[in-house]
């Protein structure tokens, strides 16, 4: 073996295999540095591209910050327009930050771009393989057109009265912090609500995670914090043994769960049932589809039904897509939320006025459960509740949209007239830039201002603007019952109780035992951006910094 190893023609094949490599990775680079050196940004370096930019703002925020806020801080440093292009590799493929509404229309209604794979690799650890989030053609159609159904207006609308009830057990549990006059943290007791709801929506099971654990949803979320994010800028903390085994054990519990309710489902269930019943939670649905494949064989009388045996690919397939929808449906809501109470208490009129909407439309406190599971079509009629949500979503979104770039997409800055070329780039849609853009809110695009999204005022909006679901074919499946939950949730909860946003009191908090108490990371770096104290951090989606540390007392 040493003998071979020492061979002249050994050593020749591998400098020609390490030749290659380098040369190949060079070039690329070159090539590279030479597209994004020709278009609008930061100062560009020919060695650095424009890594140390990014480091440089990386380094004037706290660790754990949602990168998301990065291309709005260096267009402001900048001043530069709409669209910048960063040239971040080999860290991470180049691309092009789109904070302009005609630009992102263009991107995702008038061209329909396809989602880019960088999303893959951290869904596939997250949720299994072939996940419609990042899924393009067929196999994203073949399972959106499955679910859709199931997250219709009109279908959600028959789960309300459910929703209210795991409302009330949130509003029982505030009542007891309140009255105990502690600091918790809300995003805790918000998530646990929110996975409850999507629990009774998808599976058609009452997870009550508001009162006890569950594993499958247990897992889920320790996976969220197991996974690369702003925290993990060691590339070897991905590889540290007991991460890869608590990650294979996750995965495991998450799959036999899933897999366990959906056998079972399965097993009670036929053809002509599953019509009669007309049943549409995701669950249903993903059986109901495979049912009709299989139609011909159970019309055949000498076929048990009893004894079908589900596709294993159908199978896999269906747990993937329940788990994004188990991820997926949660996140958005609660944080949305916890944002809505945090801007509403620093502005005291919109909250005074969010009430009146609600003792006018929805009656007195004490009822307004019961109204609105015995009217629902009541919380269609509040339009100042609808604007204070959209408003929240524009200031603090739960997440962007990276998509892929094409030879035939060239986009267009509206304020400098630049043109930028996507073939080989990503094309990142950053909410938090375009909801903080004054060229598209004006003056007051800092200060929260419900009003803006009144209808009477719908002209002052541009087209485009306010995407934080995106829109397209591409839009978010699980936008309407967001929308749902945080009126349902507004109209129970902000005539009972006044948050106080307690910071100072993270040390204390350490000792509860949550993934924000146990990384250090949570605290490293300053602590405020742009003199916000609760900035979004990344844990999946953009989550509150430290889970917002409250103190909830009742209103007076």
């Amino acid at each position: 073996m040493w003998t071979l190893l020492q061979s002249p023609l050994v050593n020749s094949a591998v400098c020609i295999v390490l030749f290659t490599f380098v040369a190949r990775f060079i070039a690329r680079g070159y090539a590279i540095r030479q597209k994004c050196r020709k278009l609008p940004g930061a100062p560009h370096s020919m060695i650095w591209g424009h890594l140390k930019e990014m480091g440089t703002v990386a380094g004037l925020y706290p660790r754990r910050v949602h990168p998301h806020t990065y291309p709005h801080k260096i267009r402001t440093r900048h001043n530069l327009g709409s669209l910048i292009c960063m040239d971040v590799w080999p860290i991470n493929d180049p691309f092009i930050a789109v904070m302009d509404p005609a630009a992102s229309q263009q991107c995702t209604v008038e061209f329909n771009t396809e989602k880019h794979p960088a999303m893959k690799p951290y869904l596939d650890k997250l949720v299994g393989p072939d996940d419609m989030i990042s899924a393009n053609g067929e196999l994203w159609q073949k399972w959106r057109r499955m679910f859709n159904p199931g997250f219709s207006s009109q279908h959600l609308t028959t789960l309300i009265p459910g929703i209210v009830d795991d409302v009330l057990v949130y509003v029982e549990n505030l009542k007891q912090h309140a009255d105990k006059e502690e600091v918790f943290r809300l995003e805790e007791d918000t998530t646990r609500l929110t996975v409850d709801v999507i629990g009774r929506v998808i599976l058609d099971l009452h997870f009550d995670m508001q009162r006890s654990d569950n594993p499958c949803i247990e897992a889920l979320r320790e996976q969220v914090h197991l996974l690369p994010n702003q925290g993990h800028l060691n590339p070897l903390d991905m590889w540290h043994p007991y991460g890869i085994y608590r990650r294979w054990k996750n995965h495991r519990i998450m799959e036999d769960y899933i897999g366990k309710i959906l056998d079972e489902r399965f097993a009670r269930s036929n053809l002509k049932e599953t019509r009669k019943e007309r049943k549409k939670t995701v669950i249903d649905l993903a059986l109901s589809s495979y049912m009709s494949g299989v139609e011909a064989d159970l019309d055949d009388s000498s076929i048990d039904a009893s004894k079908l045996r589900m596709d294993a690919a159908f199978r896999k397939g269906a747990i993937t897509q329940i788990r994004v929808c188990l991820f997926a449906g949660h996140d958005t809501t609660s944080s949305t939320m916890c944002y809505l109470f945090y801007l509403l208490q620093n502005h005291p009129e919109c909250h005074r006025r969010i009430c009146q909407e609600h003792e006018r439309v929805l009656g007195q406190i004490e009822n307004t459960a019961e109204t609105i599971k015995t009217h629902p079509h009541l919380l269609n009629q509040l339009p100042y509740t609808m604007a204070c949500i959209k408003e929240t979503l524009r200031l603090f979104p739960a997440a962007s949209a990276p998509r892929m770039g094409d030879k035939a997409l060239t986009l267009r800055d509206p304020k400098t007239g630049e043109s930028y070329p996507t073939e080989g780039l990503m094309v990142w849609l950053v909410h938090h830039g375009l909801g903080r853009n004054p060229d598209v809110w004006g003056e007051t695009v800092s200060q929260f201002d419900p009003t803006r999204f009144l209808p009477e005022n719908a002209h002052r909006v541009p087209e485009g603007a306010w995407r934080p679901f995106e829109m397209g074919q591409r839009n978010c499946l699980g936008q309407n019952l967001a929308l749902l939950e945080l009126r349902i949730i507004s109209a129970l909860c902000c005539r009972v109780f006044d948050f106080e946003l307690r910071m100072d009191a993270i040390e204390e908090l350490k000792k509860d035992g949550s993934f924000y108490a146990r990384n250090e990371a949570f605290r490293q770096g300053p602590q405020e951006v742009e003199g916000e104290p609760l900035y979004q951090t990344l844990i999946g989606a953009a989550k509150p910094r430290e889970g917002m540390p409250v103190a909830v007392r009742y209103q007076k």
